[in-house]
């Protein structure tokens, strides 16, 4: 049986809008772009996932400059504080009720108030005063034996105590200069390096000192002003007054 297939004429435009293309008088479908599926948007405002803690981070705790917080912990970050206003950019921490003291116990004393300001002023770090007696006399230009005196009382008080030949040592409850000291090595060794001045390990190592007086180890408080007794040598002057006020007339005018 024979059919005659008879083509079909559909015009181009029809042709391309219906998707149908004559290609040897047999329609055929064009390739159209296919339509991406649409994607479900990103809720709103959605946070972020939370980071992970570096508290948990493996090697966290051996990588410098990390500081490791727990889980809920703030830091925050401030300045270094400066002490470059100070005179010659250098300074000490001094006790405001010792300075006070300074002034009322020894207003009769100006040797032994001179002293312990100039010793307040010349201590190292960790309040060591590398000088002697005869250097500290040059310095306030007064006799050796008037040092002597001032560091004998000023020690029988708890204010200074002698280390050793040529160094003294202010106790650190009452002033104090900061900064960095080296460590003693141990029998055998060399130098260790150098530490921190801490004031509560040094008067804990001041305490435990057996070597030290007992009035230097355990000072929480210093004498009373009003209270204060004679300088040896004034109590023999004012004795002498009193004796020669005693004497009858006659005899003092002889």
């Amino acid at each position: 049986m024979n059919v005659n297939v008879h083509p079909v004429h559909i015009p181009y435009a029809a042709a391309k809008t219906t998707g149908l293309i004559m290609r040897s008088g047999v329609p055929s479908m064009t390739a159209q772009p296919q339509q991406q599926p649409r994607r479900r948007p990103a809720p709103a405002k959605a946070p972020p996932p939370p980071p992970p803690s570096a508290f948990r981070m493996p090697g966290a705790l051996r990588r410098p400059n990390v500081v490791n917080l727990p889980d809920g912990w703030r830091a925050s970050v401030e300045a270094p504080v400066t002490s470059d206003g100070f005179l010659d950019e250098d300074f000490v921490m001094d006790s405001q009720a010792f300075l006070c003291w300074l002034a009322d116990y020894y207003h009769d004393d100006l040797v032994t108030l001179r002293l312990i300001v100039r010793m307040m002023g010349m201590q190292k770090p960790g309040g060591v005063v590398e000088a002697t007696q005869t250097r500290l006399a040059e310095l306030l230009k007064v006799k050796q034996s008037q040092i002597s005196r001032s560091l004998k009382e000023a020690g029988q008080i708890g204010v200074v105590v002698k280390v050793k030949a040529g160094a003294y040592q202010l106790h650190p409850r009452l002033t104090l200069k900061g900064g960095r000291v080296p460590i003693e090595p141990k029998p055998g060794l060399r130098s260790q390096g150098s530490m921190k001045v801490d004031q509560l390990s040094l008067l804990d190592s001041i305490a435990d000192n057996e070597d030290l007086p007992e009035v230097f180890r355990e000072l929480r408080k210093l004498p009373d002003p009003e209270k204060k007794p004679l300088r040896e040598d004034k109590a023999r002057a004012r004795a002498r007054a009193a004796a020669l006020a005693a004497r009858p007339e006659e005899d003092r005018t002889s």
